[in-house]
């Protein structure tokens, strides 16, 4: 489903495990927050190099979610353990090098988070890393209506109907809520990260690298 209404999703997940590898530190661990079915653990599990002794956690808040999760890391080549965490709550983070959030700051509440990437930041080891990619908005008008619909045109062309379109707008609606770029950077930095920088951009998705 995500791969037919998120563009460019496969290549956005080889571009996270690609920066978790190059940025992952011996013995320290990975945590990919809103793991969903564990799709990124399996990738990063057969990615990170086995020597490196990196253990990699999975956060998220449906058990549901969690169960697949572990069924898919079943014979994960490396440890992996799991969390069941609003994060709207907060979530305090151990020893780790690197956190990904693919497609999930997104959905907690604005006022939340700040707060998060806050405690994440200061949960990070020195020289710790957040990748963080978004679905954004434009903060002009014109051109978010035109982002918007080349995103409609996308699902469009992959079989959605336009009153499937409609009612998963109507559904997320108030539930997902996109900043634009530069109010993501700022939050980033407000968190305390040293640089933040894009790595990807689709007209309304957005790749960050953040350094600690």
């Amino acid at each position: 489903m995500l791969e037919r209404s998120v563009p460019m999703y496969q290549e956005c997940q080889s571009l996270a495990v690609h920066w978790c590898t190059q940025l992952a530190k011996t013995s320290t661990s990975v945590y990919d927050l809103g793991c969903s079915t564990g799709t990124l653990l399996l990738k990063l599990a057969q990615a990170v190099d086995k020597n490196k002794g990196i253990a990699l956690f999975g956060v998220d808040n449906s058990q549901a979610m969690l169960e697949k999760s572990r069924e898919t890391l079943r014979e994960s080549p490396v440890p992996c353990e799991f969390i069941e965490a609003d994060l709207n709550q907060g979530l305090s983070i151990q020893n780790a090098s690197v956190v990904v959030m693919n497609y999930t700051l997104q959905f907690v509440l604005p006022e939340n988070r700040g707060p998060l990437l806050k405690n994440l930041y200061e949960g990070l080891l020195p020289d710790g890393s957040l990748v963080l990619i978004e679905k954004i908005k434009s903060g002009i008008p014109e051109l978010d209506r035109t982002f918007i619909e080349f995103h409609h045109q996308f699902k469009r062309d992959r079989g959605y109907s336009d009153l499937e379109i409609s009612k998963k707008r109507e559904a997320l609606e108030n539930v997902l809520i996109p900043w634009t770029v530069e109010e993501n950077q700022d939050l980033i930095k407000k968190a305390g990260f040293s640089t933040v920088d894009l790595f990807f951009k689709w007209n309304n998705f957005a790749g960050f690298i953040a350094l600690k």
